[in-house]
């Protein structure tokens, strides 16, 4: 279920989009990204039933914040964000929802539309960033690539500017490693890589797809550091997506906490992490590693996540939630328990009380 992000553009020439405020739905009040009743299904094959991997899915981001989107592996959370890009693996496709950059829909523009504003507006940096970028071709040029293909200036400039990003997201030597290949980088440089293309004509939305993967932590928190520290200058939205509720804790202004393809949590995170109004939430929470518990084992989530192919009935978490009874036959609607904090679950001031 993998895509080949570094595949070269399938285009003609450079786009040219018109200013986003031409395009339709267009309001310059609205947030700058904004997900709402987001659905993805992988359809039926003769090798597999139908998935609903994304099952609702809505959360919205205010300028200039960092929304953390958190999960277990499965949870939906990379798919959504594929999902907004416009760039889901074969197979998988939108039937319901809307994700739209300061009003304008991504999921009903014309493709070449869509593809002019990836990148320039809104833009995302991969998990796996040895996968994502070209392994043929030196950084430099990959950077160069973006400022060419939406018509910004020449090749020469193009490559200043990429040498110049270099620098700016903390890579010594810019002007010689932009002549390197990705294989000569360590897995925390890549990600800098990675993070220079992604903002290299400053979006307004960077979604981060798990930039800290297989890093160790001292090189988490420079790249956690460097995302926030660009955020900041620029001004622009974050979408932070991670399995870990540790690792996002000094970084997020809001989590969205997802299971089973939805959302089950949002709340600022100093809020959620001090009161979780969610059974899955607090579980997580639970798991997290804290000082003064050396030598006591640690919390464990028993069971595995639902099968998007055979979700079970009612609330997605109640296999797995020591407080399920049966009214959690009953999804629970995504509800506010408190001033900005949504929960999906019948027990929420319980669980909020513990």
């Amino acid at each position: 279920m993998t895509t080949a992000p570094y595949a070269r553009p399938q285009h003609s020439g450079p786009l040219h989009p018109g200013p986003l405020q031409d395009l339709p739905g267009y309001d310059p009040g609205a947030a700058p990204l904004e997900v709402g009743g987001l659905q993805v299904e992988f359809p039926a094959t003769r090798s597999r039933p139908r998935a609903d991997v994304v099952s609702g899915a809505t959360f919205r981001v205010a300028s200039g914040r960092t929304l953390a989107v958190v999960g277990e592996s499965g949870s939906g959370k990379s798919l959504t964000a594929r999902a907004v890009m416009g760039l889901l693996p074969h197979g998988a496709r939108v039937t319901d929802g809307h994700a739209r950059l300061c009003g304008v829909d991504l999921l009903g523009l014309p493709d070449r539309q869509a593809r002019s504003l990836r990148g320039r507006h809104i833009a995302m940096v991969f998990q796996d960033a040895l996968a994502a970028l070209n392994p043929v071709v030196p950084v430099g040029h990959q950077i160069a690539e973006v400022y060419r293909v939406h018509g910004c200036t020449g090749r020469r400039e193009a490559f200043d500017r990429a040498v110049a990003m270099l620098a700016r997201v903390g890579i010594p030597e810019p002007a010689v490693r932009a002549g390197h290949y990705p294989h000569q980088f360590s897995g925390g440089m890549r990600q800098r890589v990675m993070i220079a293309m992604a903002l290299a004509l400053t979006p307004r939305v960077l979604i981060a797809d798990e930039p800290t993967t297989a890093l160790d932590v001292t090189v988490q928190a420079q790249i956690l550091g460097l995302l926030k520290s660009l955020k900041d200058q620029h001004g622009l939205s974050l979408v932070l997506i991670s399995h870990d509720l540790s690792v996002v804790a000094g970084t997020a202004d809001r989590v969205a906490v997802m299971y089973g393809g939805r959302v089950v949590e949002e709340a600022a995170a100093d809020d959620l992490y001090a009161r979780p109004a969610h059974p899955y939430t607090r579980a997580l929470l639970d798991a997290v590693p804290r000082r003064g518990h050396r030598g006591r084992p640690l919390a464990a989530l028993p069971g595995a996540p639902p099968d998007p192919a055979r979700p079970p009935g009612g609330c997605p978490f109640r296999p797995r939630c020591s407080l399920a009874q049966a009214d959690c036959a009953v999804p629970p609607p995504l509800e506010t328990v408190g001033p900005g904090h949504l929960s999906a679950c019948h027990r929420s001031q319980e669980v909020s009380a513990r």
